[in-house]
């Protein structure tokens, strides 16, 4: 079943599955595919940063944030750390009906994070979703189009290195161009953190 629906773990799909990604150049100031960078991020902290906050997404009210371990056996805190295991991270937002949520995955290696893109592109193939055609984002991504709650939403799934992530949005009309962006932003967040800087990209800068 697809991340978005559950609210928990992250999916991703590959361009080269179909669907067109990757057909029509990005709009201009879009992220572009980057490198496929083998660059690890294991430190809940980091992840905690990678994940949109109140500054990126402004006009948007933060409602829920979370990062475990990927199995969700552990919740991290100050007093339990998750420091060098593979993570789940996750944050939701809303404005007005349209709800946005964020999923990233952290795997230790390319090679673990492309299985597990595997595993969640076909939870989406399962479920009542359809391919749409979307650039590229990250290393490889598909847009898909479905039943999300309780209205017709849209969910990008991507990997960008070693990491996989899901955008979905949901409540409104279904906007592919506006889903693109959110995933726009957290794939230039994600690279951030890859090249060992602090995550900081917003909206304007996706």
């Amino acid at each position: 079943m697809p991340a978005a629906a559950t609210g928990a773990g992250a999916a991703s799909a590959s361009a080269a599955g179909g669907g067109g990604a990757g057909a029509s150049a990005p709009p201009a100031g879009a992220a572009t595919p980057g490198a496929d960078l083998e660059a690890v991020l294991l430190d809940d902290k980091l992840v905690g940063q990678v994940l949109p906050d109140a500054k990126a997404m402004a006009g948007w009210e933060e409602e829920k944030r979370k990062v475990d371990t990927i199995d969700h056996a552990t919740t991290c805190t100050a007093s339990v750390p998750c420091t060098g295991k593979p993570l789940s991270g996750s944050v939701r937002f809303s404005s007005g009906d349209v709800v946005a949520r964020f999923i990233v995955e952290t795997l230790p290696n390319r090679d673990a994070a492309k299985g597990k893109l595997k595993e969640s592109y076909a939870s989406y193939g399962a479920g009542p979703f359809r391919k749409v055609d979307s650039p590229v984002l990250g290393s490889e991504s598909q847009a898909f189009q479905g039943q999300l709650g309780e209205s017709e939403g849209i969910g990008i799934v991507l990997r960008s290195g070693t990491v996989v992530a899901s955008v979905t949005t949901e409540g409104g009309p279904a906007d592919v161009a506006a889903a693109r962006r959110f995933g726009a932003m957290l794939v230039k967040r994600i690279e951030q953190a890859q090249a060992g800087r602090t995550p900081d990209a917003g909206l304007g800068l996706a």
